[in-house]
């Protein structure tokens, strides 16, 4: 785990501005304290690196769900956590392999499963994203031997991040720092400081791909 008040703590080093009680003085003439601020930003941030990163975890979350809908035909639906951001891996009985991706629905693999003959069986699963009739988002999965019930033996996501709670992983996880980099690069954006802001969103994006296996 890593608290919120690690990461503001970090960021306020990398901007060197480490004491509590300082405000944005060397930003600008902004009286708001730094620690609020950077707060509120480190939930842009972690949503920035969830969407860039191109390997493992940054805020990992473990859901139950409920209940399974089941279509009939081997295929169905799964109500998706509130805090949801993105698929890490859904493993249901049944399946030779998880599911790791939950796929746009307009994509050509999404469009093909639609076709009994086309769509994808326990060999390599195929989860699309939806939303069910009260409105709320799904992960339709495809698909299941007939007559199989459905039944989900783990579900990992990228949660929302929580101040309360922090990041669901350990401070030397690259993505971490990525999120720091990134989290620097809002804060000089917001008070104007275009060139330190790309320089530090560059770092930000080079840390994303730090732990990436080849």
């Amino acid at each position: 785990m890593t608290p919120t008040s690690y990461l503001v703590e970090k960021v306020r080093l990398l901007i060197n501005e480490p004491e509590e009680e300082l405000s944005l003085t060397a930003l600008s003439e902004d009286t708001r304290r730094l620690g609020d601020t950077i707060t509120r930003l480190l939930h842009d941030a972690v949503f920035f690196i969830q969407h860039h990163k191109t390997y493992g975890a940054l805020n990992p979350a473990v859901y139950a769900p409920a209940t399974v809908k089941n279509y009939g035909d081997g295929t169905g639906e799964i109500l998706l956590p509130a805090d949801f951001v993105s698929l890490l891996h859904l493993q249901m009985t049944g399946w030779h392999r998880p599911c790791t991706q939950l796929l746009p629905a307009d994509s050509p693999l999404a469009l093909a499963q639609s076709n009994v003959n086309t769509r994808a069986g326990v060999c390599k699963p195929v989860c699309v994203e939806g939303v069910n009739a009260a409105g709320k988002p799904v992960a339709r999965y495809y698909s299941l031997p007939l007559d199989t019930q459905p039944v989900v033996e783990s579900f990992v996501y990228e949660a929302v991040f929580d101040e309360k709670k922090g990041l669901n992983s350990e401070p030397s996880n690259p993505l971490v720092q990525a999120v720091l980099y990134q989290c620097v690069a809002l804060l000089y954006n917001v008070f104007e400081k275009r060139d330190t802001a790309n320089a530090f969103m560059s770092l930000a994006m080079a840390w994303c791909n730090k732990g990436r296996k080849e």
